[in-house]
């Protein structure tokens, strides 16, 4: 009886010492900041894109975030120890021809690399002079087009909840879009032939590029309920990424997270 009882007394230890280290491995991922510090490339080109999203997305869910906003196309503050999220606004690389620079793309490819996640939104695409992407490590070619409102969701997985949390989202106000993408480019959004959201993984980090424009408070008002959605996407997409580096030893695969918070 006494043996019994001492076996007894030893499963229930070694069960409660699973659920321990349980806990102390999990503890990593759900204990990742629920802030996203955001620099924001803007106010060169459009006065109101870099204003009303600082200003009317501070929190969604369980992530704040908190941006800083800069001119300068340098980007000499784009550190991904400083920074989650990168922010390249509207036509502030390519607006009536190219207005980026050299130190520039360098600081996006390096901020990415480390792990940060970079957005880029809508540029101006003009087929006379064309819309250089030396701040993209794979090929993609922009496309000057009509605008439109309309977009179809991919079957990829790695779309995940980008369209329906937190808002359901029906209409994105876009531009000029991205097509002939390098085969490294998952395509989450489409009209007709052309890119409308896509995701590359690259170094530690992630780039959403996005055909989305945000020239007027119009198109802002229409476009906000997705800049929700995308940032809380990349929120998630960039505590996934960590949690999946090899340092935390956790044999996690995108397939089985599938961006679901």
């Amino acid at each position: 009886m006494k043996k019994v009882t001492i076996t007894s007394q030893f499963h229930t230890v070694s069960i409660c010492f699973l659920c321990l280290l349980l806990i102390v491995v999990t503890f990593p991922i759900i204990s990742i900041a629920a802030t996203k510090k955001v620099l924001i490339l803007g106010n060169n080109i459009t006065q109101v894109e870099a204003p009303t999203i600082s200003k009317n997305v501070k929190k969604i869910k369980n992530y704040t975030f908190d941006y800083e906003i800069t001119k300068n196309p340098k980007l000499p503050n784009a550190d991904a120890t400083d920074f989650d999220i990168l922010w390249l606004g509207q036509g502030e690389i390519c607006e009536g021809g190219w207005r980026f620079t050299d130190q520039g793309s360098d600081a996006v490819l390096a901020f990415v690399e480390e792990g940060g996640v970079c957005i880029v939104v809508e540029q101006d695409h003009d087929d006379a002079v064309g819309c250089p992407t030396p701040w993209l490590p794979k090929p993609l070619n922009g496309d000057e087009t009509g605008g439109t409102e309309n977009f179809e969701p991919t079957k990829a997985p790695e779309v995940g909840t980008l369209f329906t949390e937190p808002n359901k989202i029906t209409a994105i106000v876009t531009n000029d879009k991205w097509h002939n993408p390098d085969k490294a480019f998952i395509t989450l959004a489409t009209v007709d032939k052309h890119l409308i959201v896509a995701l590359l993984y690259h170094g530690k980090g992630a780039y959403i590029v996005t055909a989305m424009q945000n020239e007027s408070q119009v198109q802002l008002d229409t476009n906000l309920p997705f800049i929700e959605n995308l940032l809380f996407y990349t929120a998630i997409l960039q505590d996934k990424i960590l949690a999946v580096e090899p340092h935390h030893k956790l044999a996690v695969t995108w397939a089985q997270l599938k961006l679901n918070p």
